[in-house]
């Protein structure tokens, strides 16, 4: 599946809800709006859609004024994902975010009827007596977003599924871990074995919410291991997004998870350095499995033959083309660029000299800039050429 809109009429029919999904995902969540900033804007204006449906979604029982009016709301959006299909005008408003992904093919309905069936779940009381309980629940409100995410960019291989099904649900184990306390005023609990968390013992509710961190930790792992599935640009967003979240379940542990006090907050000054981490890291990783996977297609190979092996009956083994060098040496620059970002940032919080002020912060984000610029450059050379191509 391409990044870009499959023809212009597709993507005209978001650019006007396209910015009202903005709004909805800059007002609620500002870490995955951060994130979102370093996907390609094709694909960032899909992501923004889908948010702002899956963010009606949960509204619609949330802010519901009766469990009628949650399952009537529930039943319009459900049924909208058909007519969209079917190529009919949607009933529900919101409907309208998700209708040219339908149209385009480039999410599956039954992941987001598989999402609104979650929602159905908080309507109707859903119980979390085990850990199966609590995976079952986080499958349909997260793990099917994160299905429909990898499909919205370009993902088709079928073993990226699970990486993205267990980052979705380890978002998910985050937020319930950071909500208890406001789900509980609600009258719910996601705590496996507590049903009723005003009533339970402090220690106890702690004692679940680190059990189901611990949780998130295995899943946050396991989705990083699949982000290599990811197309370069989105490896990076998501990246950025695991780590932002992931951090806020660390804050939650840092505070002994005690969630009863209200909900735990990052500052924007943490969260600029956890996604400025996330992003020099990935970046770093982007050009490691760049390097190993030129050097694999071009100079390796040539070992594995015999001297009366022609490179023409072993396309593999034919030397470097110049594309290919380039890249190469473009992604030499950048990860240099990458080391001399990291060796200025050291001398700013530990000078040597009162006299070097913010002279290292000033240097350390030139080179982090020139990071970018050449990462950029090699992705362009990152094709064969038409002669290796023929």
């Amino acid at each position: 599946m391409s990044e870009r809109f499959e023809n212009r009429n597709d993507a005209d029919k978001l650019i006007d809800p396209i910015q009202d999904a903005n709004a909805v995902i800059a007002r609620s969540s500002r870490s995955f709006s951060v994130a979102s900033s370093f996907l390609p804007y094709a694909i960032r204006t899909k992501v923004w859609a889908l948010y702002a449906w899956c963010r009606s979604v949960d509204d619609a029982v949330d802010h519901a004024e009766s469990p009628i009016e949650a399952a009537e709301a529930l039943r319009t959006l459900e049924e909208d994902l058909s007519r969209c299909q079917r190529g009919e005008s949607p009933a529900h408003p919101a409907s309208e975010w998700i209708r040219p992904l339908i149209v385009a093919g480039h999410i599956e309905p039954r992941h987001a009827r598989e999402l609104i069936e979650g929602m159905r779940m908080d309507l109707d009381g859903y119980s979390v007596r085990n850990n199966e309980d609590l995976e079952r629940y986080c499958y349909h409100a997260a793990g099917t977003v994160g299905l429909m995410m990898t499909s919205l960019m370009g993902v088709t291989h079928p073993a990226a599924n699970r990486h993205a099904i267990a980052l979705g649900v380890a978002m998910q184990m985050t937020n319930i871990a950071r909500d208890v306390r406001e789900d509980a005023e609600r009258g719910r609990s996601y705590l496996p074995g507590i049903t009723h968390v005003l009533d339970a013992n402090s220690d106890q509710i702690s004692q679940s919410v680190a059990k189901i961190l611990a949780l998130a930790e295995e899943r946050y792992n396991l989705a990083i291991e699949g982000l290599h599935y990811l197309p370069w640009r989105c490896r990076i967003a998501i990246r950025v997004a695991l780590e932002v979240y992931r951090e806020i379940g660390r804050e939650i542990q840092r505070k002994g998870c005690s969630v009863m006090h209200g909900r735990t907050t990052i500052s924007k000054g943490r969260l600029a350095w956890v996604a400025a981490r996330a992003l020099l890291s990935s970046m770093r990783n982007n050009i490691t499995m760049t390097l190993r996977s030129v050097m694999d297609r071009t100079l390796f190979p040539l070992k594995e033959f015999s001297m009366n092996e022609s490179s023409d009956s072993n396309p593999s083994a034919r030397p470097c083309t110049a594309n290919q060098a380039k890249q190469v040496a473009y992604l030499g620059l950048s990860l240099t660029a990458i080391m001399a970002t990291a060796l200025f940032f050291l001398v700013y919080i530990n000078p040597k000299e009162e006299g070097y002020s913010y002279l290292p912060l000033v240097y350390a984000g030139g080179s982090a800039l020139a990071a970018v610029f050449f990462n950029r450059l090699s992705a362009r050379y990152d094709r064969p050429s038409a002669q290796q191509a023929s």
